[in-house]
């Protein structure tokens, strides 16, 4: 139970840490790399309102030529912005400026800007370059301004932004793991004390439901068929049943509540559906059987055959008269265990719902039938212990459970 309770909280912890990790890797990378696509559009509008030139520094200073605030401008400004500048009319290119560019020849330059038409937006990118379209009268001037340092620097920021992070997730799940036995030591003390009590509680009980059965033995042997104490006889064994499965459901708290060994299911299940022919028959039901051959399966065998007494009698209390209650075991990819049967239930009742503890459709069909409302609760902890899943689904006037175990 401790290791379950340490990694869910664990898996919880580093599930929000991930989150937020990952939205602030998400929101410094894109800001970033929108502030550099915001200065390269900033300097193509610079460079294009001086007529694709570069002014000297003591003109910026000087404040005739101004560039926006995304403008980083400088004495330096000049010498390592690289770029050149497309004339044309739309179909040929009329003059190229290439002072300032040294890896483009004039034939790439022209390609380039036949790609930057085609694409017939203001802004965008040709290769490594970010051009901006300016139409002027029957000019177009394209403006291409090298992108790559800056792409550059995007990766980078992308690549140690992620390690930093990957560093610091792992440093933040090193102090989880450390701290997490002390985060749950008030849960799990909790856990224990409802466990001890339950333990307790039916250890306490035992004694006298058995004083209890005992008397009304001794009762009936006297007073054959007297009604109050066929009653208390059949109020004796339904707290015993309850007792049995509360102390089942302790158990599933304890790391290894089950035997791990392999047995052959089939068998198991003939032998569960056997003890419940006579029983389905005495209340005017019909047992179908469906059982596969040969059918292996490693578990806790009596924790299975436990299981499958608890749907078939759960099928058998709750199972319409003169309805059939059907006993499926097949292999489809994973190993099927189905009870169905016909019932009476409420249109807007989810099948879910009989899992939860001590949930009763009708009370008062419960306290006719004995039903505790714990047991289909205990048959999925102990289907969920062997790593499989015990759903309840509705067909028309048919309920059907099937436990679903990995091969």
């Amino acid at each position: 139970m401790l290791k379950r309770l340490q990694w869910r909280f664990i898996r919880i912890a580093m599930g929000s840490t991930l989150l937020v990790f990952l939205f602030l890797l998400a929101a410094i990378n894109v800001l970033s790399y929108g502030r550099l696509l915001q200065g390269a559009d900033a300097m193509l509008r610079f460079i294009s309102h001086n007529d694709g030139r570069l002014p000297d520094y003591a003109q910026v200073l000087s404040g005739d030529l101004r560039p926006e605030p995304a403008v980083h401008y400088t004495e330096e400004t000049p010498f390592f912005t690289r770029f050149f500048v497309v004339h044309g009319d739309g179909t040929a290119v009329t003059n190229v400026e290439m002072e300032r560019i040294a890896a483009v020849s004039e034939t790439e330059a022209a390609d380039f800007y036949v790609q930057a038409l085609k694409q017939e937006k203001e802004y965008g990118f040709c290769g490594d370059y970010r051009y901006r379209a300016v139409e002027n009268g029957e000019d177009i001037a394209v403006v291409f301004l090298n992108f790559e340092p800056d792409r550059r620097m995007a990766l980078n920021t992308l690549l140690i932004s992620v390690t930093v992070a990957a560093v610091a997730y792992l440093a933040v799940f090193l102090l989880v793991y450390l701290l997490s036995k002390r985060a749950i030591r008030p849960m799990l003390r909790s856990a224990e004390q409802q466990k001890q009590f339950l333990t307790d509680a039916g250890h306490e009980l035992k004694t006298p439901l058995t004083i209890i059965s005992t008397s009304a033995d001794v009762l009936d042997a006297e007073l054959p068929g007297n009604e109050w104490v066929a009653s208390i006889r059949r109020q004796a064994g339904r707290m015993s049943g309850l007792i049995a499965n509360l102390i089942t459901l302790s158990r599933m708290d304890e790391e290894t509540p089950f035997q791990n060994d392999a047995f052959v299911l089939s068998e198991a299940v003939w032998d569960v559906a056997e003890q419940y022919r006579a029983v389905a028959e005495t209340r005017q039901r019909r047992l179908m059987l469906e059982i596969a051959d040969g059918v292996e399966i490693r578990g806790d065998a009596a924790a299975i055959q436990q299981m499958l007494s608890l749907l078939m009698d759960n099928a058998v209390r709750y199972a319409d008269e003169g309805s059939t209650i059907t006993l499926r075991l097949y292999v489809l990819r994973d190993i099927i265990l189905e009870v169905e049967n016909g019932c009476t239930l409420p249109e807007d009742l989810d099948p879910e719902r009989l899992f939860d503890r001590f949930y009763r459709v009708d009370t008062a069909r419960s306290r006719t039938t004995g039903g505790s409302g714990i047991g289909l609760s205990v048959a999925r902890a102990i289907v969920e212990h062997h790593g499989g899943t015990l759903t309840a689904a509705r067909h028309g006037c048919f309920i059907c459970f099937r436990a679903r175990f990995p091969q």
